[in-house]
């Protein structure tokens, strides 16, 4: 194949022949001369000869090879300019967003209002409830108790191990098990003093408390709390003498601490018994005002106020869960807005380039058709110049002629109504932004209005609450 020189260094396509490597490829001069030698093509001949036709059938396939690579890229321009339809769909988006969004906050709104509805109808029947206690009981004062409960467990907890742990050495002295046995004992023991103080001072001491109280409550309250606070005390005093006994005779040793415990209860002349018995009241004394500071001094009032507490924090959550709402889908549309203007300029960039590029393929094809037909005309010639001076007779006279290459060459490359089109679809992206803008104001007026609705409507079912 001949070498071919590139005209163009944008495009390949269009190449051009070293004239001397192709005349050698086709054998221009051979076969002329091996022509002229039997005066062929005769003198009266009016049609191309075989050899002719061959250097015709060269450039002619390759204008079709042309043709068809062209053809490819038109219809990829073709493609292309497609993207127009999606410039279409974003004008046509961004000038109804502001209407998208305000039907779609509409019916946000609308289940925003009922989900308030619920949950305040809730917050005001607490609040009601609330207000109805207080009422009663002549309460002027807010509710006062830990906002947890977490340090006061741990506090019984610590009194519990610790106790427990410093009993279990007193009574691993007499138990046969040794410190496991003291051990479990221990924590019986333990248990029975922080159930004494949960009663009393979670539960019994704040009925004191009440405002309307009959005498008989009043001083059955305090004749439980005396009698508690003294069995409590025995209590202990009678493990002070379990723990003697149980140094002296393990296996009577519950029957004789009764014993001694009812002949002289405050008989203990025990170091380690006595210390037993100061550790004990002291548990129990820690244990039942860590019980009565967990909660509100007065009887049911803490409860309540958490259950309206918490019907206002459910409130004050809602509300928040609903601005966030209405600002995401704000954000998203907003969001979707910008990411269509920057859309919209590179398809328009993209789609601007197009009739540059079908204007120069035109160009190129019409140059490169002439040089085909002329290259083809100058190789046509130069066999018949050669054949004629090496024939006798007459060369025939249509040798005088130019040949056309191909009469129907012509490609339609350059789409002259896409052109226009793109210079109407260039002013609308140029006002896109300000569209944009209008739909911003109007969005984001919208949202203040929701906002300011759902808050006032909010704050009207507060205050009736």
């Amino acid at each position: 194949m001949a070498k071919k020189r590139q005209k163009d260094g944008d495009d390949a396509l269009f190449e051009q022949y070293d004239f001397d490597e192709l005349k050698d490829e086709l054998s221009i001069t051979a076969l002329a001369k091996m022509q002229a030698r039997e005066n062929k093509p005769p003198s009266d001949a009016d049609h191309l000869d075989v050899n002719e036709q061959k250097i015709l059938s060269f450039f002619t396939d390759r204008l079709s090879a042309v043709k068809q690579e062209i053809y490819k890229k038109v219809a990829s321009y073709d493609h292309m300019a497609m993207r127009v339809s999606d410039i279409t769909t974003i004008l046509a988006e961004a000038k109804y967003a502001s209407e998208e969004f305000i039907q779609n906050i509409t019916t946000f709104q609308e289940s925003a209002k009922q989900r308030i509805k619920e949950i305040k109808h809730e917050y005001s029947v607490r609040k009601i409830d609330i207000e109805k206690f207080k009422t009663k009981n002549s309460i002027v004062r807010e509710a006062s108790y830990p906002h947890s409960k977490i340090l006061y467990i741990g506090i019984i907890m610590v009194i519990l191990l610790s106790e427990t742990s410093l009993n279990a050495y007193f009574f691993a002295k007499g138990n046969e098990l040794g410190l496991i046995g003291g051990a479990a004992q221990a924590l019986i023991i333990s248990l029975i003093n922080i159930v004494f103080a949960f009663f009393l001072g979670g539960y019994l001491v704040k009925k004191l408390n009440l405002v309307k109280k009959s005498p008989v409550l009043k001083y059955g309250v305090l004749a439980t709390l005396l009698g508690s606070f003294t069995l409590i005390l025995f209590f202990n005093l009678l493990v002070g003498h379990l723990r003697v006994q149980l140094g002296i005779d393990p296996d009577a040793a519950y029957v004789e601490a009764i014993k001694t415990f009812l002949a002289n209860p405050f008989g203990l002349n025990e170091f380690d018994s006595i210390i037993l018995v100061l550790v004990g009241l002291l548990s129990f004394l820690i244990a039942f005002t860590d019980f009565y500071k967990m909660d509100d001094e007065y009887p049911g009032y803490g409860a309540l106020d958490r259950k309206y507490q918490d019907a206002l924090i459910d409130f004050n959550e809602l509300k928040e869960e609903l601005l966030e709402e209405i600002e995401g889908s704000s954000k998203s549309i907003l969001n979707k807005l910008e990411t269509q203007q920057m859309t919209s300029k590179v398809i328009m960039q993209e789609l601007m380039e197009v009739p540059i590029f079908r204007q120069k393929l035109q160009d190129h094809y019409k140059e490169y058709y002439n040089y085909l037909n002329n290259t083809c005309n100058a190789m046509l010639g130069l066999y018949r110049e050669i054949n004629n001076d090496n024939r006798t007779d007459e060369a025939p006279a249509y040798f005088k002629e130019r040949i056309e290459l191909d009469k129907d060459h012509e490609i339609i490359i350059v789409d002259a109504q896409f052109k226009s089109d793109l210079q109407e679809y260039q002013k609308a992206v140029l006002e896109l932004p300000h569209i944009i803008g209008e739909q911003k104001l109007k969005i984001n007026a919208t949202l203040k209005s929701v906002i300011a609705e759902l808050g006032s409507e909010s704050d009207m079912e507060l205050n009736n609450g």
